[in-house]
């Protein structure tokens, strides 16, 4: 979904989020805590979409927030893949809503994922 790029002085590492290993990663070029997803003077931090045509990971990179921290995007990104809501319908949600941030793209996926459950039961499934 997310590919991250994280330079820590001279060792780099990339890798795709989610990840059950986020902070075997990051251990592996010497960062031992929870990192905010903004560059540091020691940290170098980059994210885009794993793959170009990922419309849904391209919006999620252009709304979350200097203060999240990688480990609240890595879980954010679990609970996206595991949704079962529309792609398109979450991105039109994140763009009316006008969020920004784990925590309201977040409550916006659990929202969806409500509302399609009452869907699903309305038409007897």
């Amino acid at each position: 979904m997310i590919r991250f790029f994280i330079m820590n002085g001279n060792n780099s590492l990339k890798f795709d989020m989610p990840t059950d290993e986020l902070f075997d990663h990051l251990g592996s070029i010497g960062i031992n805590e929870d990192i905010p997803i903004t560059c540091s003077e020691k940290i170098y931090l980059d994210f885009y979409p794993t793959f170009d045509w990922d419309k849904t990971a391209e919006c999620i990179c252009k709304r979350l927030s200097e203060d999240d921290k990688i480990s609240d995007v890595n879980k954010l990104c679990f609970k996206i893949e595991g949704a079962k809501i529309d792609s398109e319908q979450l991105v039109d949600s994140l763009d009316v809503m006008d969020a920004h941030g784990v925590k309201e793209i977040g409550e916006i996926v659990e929202y969806l994922e409500m509302q399609n459950g009452q869907s699903m039961k309305d038409i007897g499934m």
